[in-house]
C-alpha cells in the first residue's frame, strides 16, 4: 500500500468499521507499513494525518435547533484491547476506555474532506504496539447539521466502493535507519564515469501539483548516468543481442552505436489525490522509481 522514497514514506492506511461504542462506529487502523527493499529497516514518523470527510445538511422547512458557537470534531484513541460489537458506556466508562482527545473546528465555509493531526498517537502506537490495530473513536458535539462520514450508515460499510471512507496517511522518515547492501550500483563520489545509478528528488510542490497531490510531498524517481563503453566480458550482458551488437560496434569502430546506461529495474509508487468532485483517489503507478541501472 505504500513505497519507499529513500528520504520518505508515504503510507496509506484505509481504515475499516469496527465495533459500536456509543452507536458510532470506531475506526480500525492495522500497520501495514511495507518498506520496499529496506527489510527490517527502522524509521520515525514526521507526520501522520487522518481524513475525515464531513458535509454539511440543509434541512430545508425546518428550523434548526443547533444553539453552538462553533462545531468541533473529536478524535480519541482507544485504549482498550477487546470489545464487543456493540456497547454504550457512561460517562466514567468512556473516560476510561479513551485517551488523547484532539479537536478540530468544522465551519461551513470548509466543507468536505478535514484533516486532523495524529501524529504523537501513531508514533507512540507505531513504537510500542503496532501489532494491535489502532482504534479511534469520533465525536462531534452540535453536530445536527453535518454529515461525518463513519461507516455509520450501511452505503458506507463497503470500504472497496466507499469513497468517502476515512483514511490515515503517514509521512515517515528513513534517514537514520540502518541501511540493507543492494545489488544496484548507486552514483558516489569515486564512480568516475561509470554507469549508475544517480538519485533525484522530484517535488510535487516545485512542479506546483501541490494543489492536487495530497501524499507524497515528492519521491526519489533517480536516473541513470555514466558510459558503458568500458571492457566487458560475455556474462554481464542481457540479452544476446546486445553482446553482438557490442562485438559489431567494436570491431567495425562504429561510433553511433554506442551504448546507454539505462533503467533496469523498476518499482512502482502509490499516490494520493484529489479527483473529480473533491473526492480522493488513491493509485499505484509502476515504473516510477528508478531501481537499478545498468547496460543492457
Amino acid at each position: 500500500m505504500c513505497s519507499l522514497y529513500s528520504t520518505q514514506l508515504s503510507n496509506e492506511l484505509s481504515s475499516v468499521t469496527g465495533p459500536k461504542v456509543n452507536h458510532n462506529r470506531l475506526l480500525e487502523f492495522r500497520a501495514t507499513i511495507q518498506e520496499s527493499n529496506q527489510v527490517g529497516q527502522e524509521f520515525q514518523v514526521k507526520s501522520a494525518t487522518l481524513w475525515l470527510k464531513a458535509d454539511v445538511q440543509h434541512r430545508y422547512g425546518t428550523t434548526s435547533t443547533n444553539m453552538c458557537r462553533t462545531t468541533d470534531l473529536f478524535v480519541f484513541k482507544v485504549i482498550s484491547r477487546t470489545l464487543p460489537e456493540s456497547i454504550t458506556l457512561s460517562s466514567r466508562d468512556f473516560d476510561r476506555l479513551t485517551s488523547d482527545p484532539i479537536s478540530i473546528a468544522l465551519e461551513e465555509s470548509h466543507t468536505g474532506w478535514q484533516k486532523v493531526d495524529l501524529t504523537e498517537i501513531v508514533r507512540e502506537w507505531l513504537a510500542k504496539s503496532k501489532d494491535q490495530k489502532l482504534k479511534l473513536f469520533v465525536d462531534c458535539s452540535c453536530c445536527s447539521n453535518w454529515h461525518i462520514h463513519l461507516f455509520n450508515n450501511k452505503n458506507e460499510k463497503n470500504r472497496k466502493t466507499n469513497i468517502n471512507r476515512p483514511f490515515l496517511v503517514i509521512h515517515t522518515d528513513p534517514s537514520t535507519a540502518k541501511r540493507v547492501r543492494r545489488r544496484a550500483i548507486d552514483c558516489a563520489e569515486d564512480s568516475g564515469n561509470t554507469c549508475c545509478k544517480q538519485r533525484f528528488y522530484v517535488s510535487f510542490r516545485a512542479l506546483g501539483w501541490d494543489d492536487w497531490v495530497i501524499a507524497p510531498q515528492g519521491y526519489y524517481a533517480n536516473y541513470c548516468r555514466g558510459d558503458c563503453g568500458h571492457h566487458r566480458t560475455p556474462d554481464t550482458y542481457v540479452t544476446y543481442h546486445t553482446h553482438v551488437i557490442e562485438e559489431v560496434r567494436k570491431t567495425q569502430h562504429l561510433s553511433g552505436m554506442t551504448p546507454c546506461c539505462a533503467p533496469l529495474k523498476f518499482s512502482s509508487m502509490s499516490l494520493i489525490y484529489y479527483g473529480p468532485d473533491s473526492t480522493i483517489i488513491k493509485r499505484d503507478l509502476p515504473k516510477m522509481v528508478v531501481d537499478e541501472c545498468g547496460c543492457p
